[in-house]
């Protein structure tokens, strides 16, 4: 029999010993073999590249093509669910990750006082005894574990640390959604959150939610736009306090007073049902005299939306076969904002149209009972409370995993002093941050091309689905020595775990042979995306599909709201009463402020207003006349309690007259790209959550601002050159000065 290139590459895979089945969503079977670097060298011909499936950081499918050892470019998966081939611009800067200067070689021990960048390196045997010695004396029970959200298998590893460690793991992320998290719960009643049909909808009303700028994935969303914009074409009204980068895709972007969405949204639901538009089984519940304090006419003016607009949505949505109402991150920030995320999700219940086609598809739980997304994000409210603990003294020893505190956080807080109480601060990253440079001792990490892994999806496609990370190449500092290089953060937890003698299941163990056991339970499902007769056959297809799925198992269950009622409306509360300016804080391509250490995504401008390398402060451009400001003048911003950063003026006829929106990502005091560009606006944030969820009002700040003496050229591709003039019949005029020769 001849050797075909499918067969060919099912032997190079290591799929020679059994037979494997491969199940496609529609895609032709020749793209979906990758190679899988077990048991090879990283090369098979010299100058011959090879693509590997894995995961990006945003829990998109990638392929990454490695030629003679080294990494050189990024695509998208086209088989895994999630993002279908697509990939965005944070995974192609995964490469700089891995390759950039400054990155961790070995384990460092601090040479000096905290905060001093001196150090010294040591061998990873000798950071786990220097951490299990100074745990053994200040106590196991007084210390904390804060990481950065986690999914899949590394959640339990670090979970089951945490609780030998005698304390609940915090997870933290400086955009909060917790609020929207909450909301769809007591929706849908389902811990999941569902995914939002775009691509099937005809009519989306969006309060907040910049989705084509999402912090899950760009690339999902993306394609969901893309088919909801394809013929027949769908609607978006968006309803936002700023004009984001889903803003100006809209039909229509319609302002509203920042905090007041809950509002709005319960007008639209007194308008569906004293009308009778709507006849579903939760519009039954609720009687029309249940709104009447949200009649359009009566709130028209406190959210700064027409009565007429307000009735003419509601009529929009009345008539659409397949209307969704999505919400989040500016209007999911505030005081209220979890009142609000409820109001505007429980539309989705009085038009009947959750988990129907357009609407929002509930996703199911993950077939492992115990493998979660990393959806799960502690409150605000127990962050401030770590600190408090810290303060006091209750605790006195810190693990941090990929997370920059000290940056992040109001400066009225003041981290700094806090962490300076500390017996012990262990910090595991590839790079230091902000607040690494403050611990006692850091171990560093391998980048996402160079670890094991895998991931429940946060918004599932409405299927199961387990994607599966692979190391693509071998650790970068792999040639340094057993004792030096880069390790897993799981590996680094489960090597720490037995040298503390900590029994948990995974003490001891490696991040592979833990995936092997998830691949051996998934096997035995015999169904999904992948079936083989052995788990080493069935091993290599997970890692060259990047992942398992089961396109029929979906949530056919009847829906179970815990919503008996409308909820009930609360007023927003903001920072300073005396200031004059709501203050909106943004993520660009540098996400949260973690992805400024790569100079792509520094360079890669603003998609509105084409900045790169700076912070900018968008204000209405009218304002800005009225107070004799021009582009590039430098702003100071005070938040009223002592805090105050300068960033350069970008008026805007785009930006309403009483907000001020600048992005955040700028003034970190480390490392070649971030130190010395822009300024941080964490450090003027307030510290106001949510009571009722705890979630961090990040878009609840009111400052002032006052023009400096100074002004400065805004790095920008917008209006870098003035157009050539032409006379009326198009005529090029060419103009010299007058002083110029003849």
């Amino acid at each position: 029999m001849d050797l075909t290139r499918r067969d060919f590459i099912k032997l190079i895979g290591g799929g020679a010993t059994g037979a494997v089945i491969f199940s496609a969503c529609g895609v032709p079977d020749e793209e979906l073999y990758f190679q899988s670097p077990n048991k090879l060298p990283e090369d098979q011909v010299t100058g011959i590249d090879n693509w590997y499936a894995t995961l990006g950081s945003n829990g998109e499918g990638l392929a990454v093509r490695i030629m003679e050892g080294r990494a050189k470019k990024v695509e998208g998966n086209s088989d895994y669910p999630i993002n279908t081939g697509a990939h965005s611009s944070s995974n192609e800067a995964e490469l700089q990750i891995l390759y950039h200067p400054e990155r961790l070689e070995s384990p460092l021990v601090r040479d000096g006082n905290r905060g001093s960048g001196k150090w010294i390196e040591i061998g990873w045997n000798d950071a786990y005894q220097r951490i299990n010695d100074q745990l053994n004396t200040l106590g196991h029970g007084k210390s904390r574990f804060v990481t950065k959200p986690l999914g899949g298998r590394s959640d339990s590893i670090i979970s089951a640390f945490s609780d030998e460690l005698g304390s609940k793991l915090l997870t933290y992320s400086s955009f909060d959604d917790s609020n929207l998290i909450n909301a769809l719960n007591i929706i849908t009643g389902s811990d999941n959150i569902p995914k939002f049909d775009i691509g099937h909808s005809d009519m989306v009303l969006n309060f907040g939610m910049d989705f084509l700028n999402s912090s899950y994935s760009q690339a999902m969303f993306g394609r969901e736009y893309g088919k909801f914009r394809a013929s027949p074409r769908g609607s978006l009204y968006h309803i936002e306090s700023r004009l984001s980068l889903t803003a100006t895709n809209a039909d229509e972007w319609i302002f509203c007073e920042l905090g007041t969405e809950g509002m709005i949204a319960s007008a639209i639901a007194h308008v569906l049902i004293s009308e009778k538009l709507v006849n579903s089984a939760f519009a039954k519940k609720i009687n029309a005299n249940d709104l009447s304090d949200f009649a359009p006419e009566k709130i028209s003016k406190i959210t700064g939306i027409s009565s007429d607009k307000i009735v003419d949505l509601a009529h929009k949505l009345a008539k659409s076969k397949h209307p969704l109402i999505i919400g989040g991150d500016i209007a999911s920030a505030n005081t209220n904002g979890s009142s609000n995320m409820t109001a505007i999700y429980a539309l989705n219940l009085l038009l009947d149209n959750i988990n129907k086609e357009g609407g929002l598809i509930l996703n199911p739980d993950s077939p492992l009972t115990d493998l979660h997304s990393s959806k799960t994000i502690s409150s605000y409210q127990e962050i401030l409370s770590l600190i408090g603990d810290i303060d006091s003294g209750t605790t006195n020893s810190l693990f941090i995993n990929q997370v920059d505190l000290n940056y992040s956080m109001s400066a009225n807080l003041n981290l700094k002093s806090s962490l300076s109480k500390l017996g012990l601060i262990v910090s595991m990253n590839s790079f230091v941050d902000d607040t690494s440079k403050y611990a006692d001792i850091i171990l560093p990490l391998n980048t996402q091309f160079e670890s094991w892994g895998n991931d429940v999806p946060i918004i599932g496609p409405g299927y199961e689905v387990i994607g599966f990370q692979q190391p693509i190449l071998k650790s970068r500092f792999y040639n340094k020595g057993r004792q030096s290089g880069t390790k897993n953060a799981e590996e680094i937890i489960m090597e720490l775990s037995e040298i503390m003698n900590f029994k948990n299941k995974y003490s001891g163990k490696t991040m592979k042979d833990v995936l092997m056991d998830d691949a051996k339970k998934i096997m035995s499902f015999n169904r999904g995306s992948i079936r083989a007769n052995d788990l080493k056959t069935f091993w290599n297809g997970l890692l060259s599909r990047g992942g398992w799925w089961d396109v029929k198992s979906t949530v056919s269950k009847s829906l179970k709201t815990k919503l008996k009622q409308w909820p009930k409306i609360h007023n927003p509360e903001f920072s300073s009463a005396n200031s004059n300016y709501h203050l909106i804080p943004f993520k660009t391509t540098v996400s949260d402020g973690s992805l400024a250490k790569t100079p792509w995504l520094q360079g890669l401008t603003d998609p509105l207003t084409t900045i790169a390398w700076e912070t900018w402060v968008e204000i209405n451009e009218q304002e800005a006349n009225k107070l004799n400001i021009k582009e590039g003048d430098v702003l100071e911003i005070d938040n009223g309690n002592g805090r105050k950063i300068k960033a350069a003026a970008y008026p805007t006829p785009a930006t309403p007259p009483n907000v001020l929106s600048v992005p955040v990502g700028g003034g970190q005091s480390t490392g070649r790209y971030t130190s010395g560009f822009g300024a941080n606006i964490y450090s003027i944030m307030n510290t106001s959550f949510d009571p009722n969820t705890g979630a961090h009002a990040w878009a609840s700040n009111k400052v002032n601002i006052k023009k400096t003496s100074n002004s400065i050229k805004i790095p920008k591709f917008e209006g870098r050159f003035e157009e050539t003039k032409r006379d009326p019949h198009n005529h090029v005029i060419k103009i010299k000065s007058s002083d110029s020769d003849h």
